[in-house]
């Protein structure tokens, strides 16, 4: 199914917020929404970012993504949002922050897709110094067992294992958007 490339320089966010709803807010009213759809529409504009713009977004969470009156989602464009470069600049400092790049951006996409399947916020989970700990040490969540809410959601095998590739702790064993989007074709879901 052909995907229109969107145009990541949209309105402000706060335009779009009046015009479409909070995807935390949809998904919320809308249960039996093709959630498996609305990342695959995340992750082409994700794609447009890195592939034609050539943009980090930096800031892939569930608040920066909307869906308008067609029932598509959009990813609002982010003040974090830095041109891609050949060599990050490196943390100066400890306190500061690890460098973005193409691969931060997937792996933040995929928090945002385990969210959307199952309701778990990864924002809640960095809370947790314990949970941190294990996440930094290479430590990935369990996989939803198969009559879960999640699994009746889309959550599939191949969305599973590309969440799980995304989540690797070295950024060069990350998939690229591009091979990420591929996982959201339909023709990719196990047939039922």
């Amino acid at each position: 199914m052909p995907v229109a490339t969107p145009d990541i320089n949209q309105p402000p966010a706060a335009l779009l917020a009046m015009e479409a709803t909070p995807l935390s807010q949809y998904l919320a009213e809308h249960g039996n929404a093709d959630r498996a759809k609305l990342m695959q529409q995340v992750a082409v504009t994700l794609s447009t970012y890195h592939n034609v713009h050539r943009d980090i977004h930096g800031d892939m969470k569930m608040i920066n993504v909307v869906v308008n009156a067609d029932g598509d989602a959009e990813l609002l464009k982010s003040a974090a949002t830095v041109p891609i470069t050949s060599e990050p600049a490196a943390p100066a400092t400890p306190e500061e922050r690890l460098p973005m790049t193409t691969a931060t951006d997937v792996y933040a996409f995929a928090w945002l897709v385990f969210q959307t399947f199952t309701d778990i916020d990864p924002q809640e989970l960095a809370r947790d110094p314990k949970v941190m700990r294990m996440i930094a040490s290479g430590a990935k969540p369990n996989r939803p067992g198969p009559d879960s809410l999640p699994a009746q959601r889309g959550l599939h095998e191949e969305i599973w294992a590309m969440l799980l590739r995304c989540w690797e702790i070295s950024p060069a064993a990350r998939p690229t958007i591009t091979e990420v989007v591929k996982v959201f074709d339909p023709a990719a879901a196990p047939s039922a």
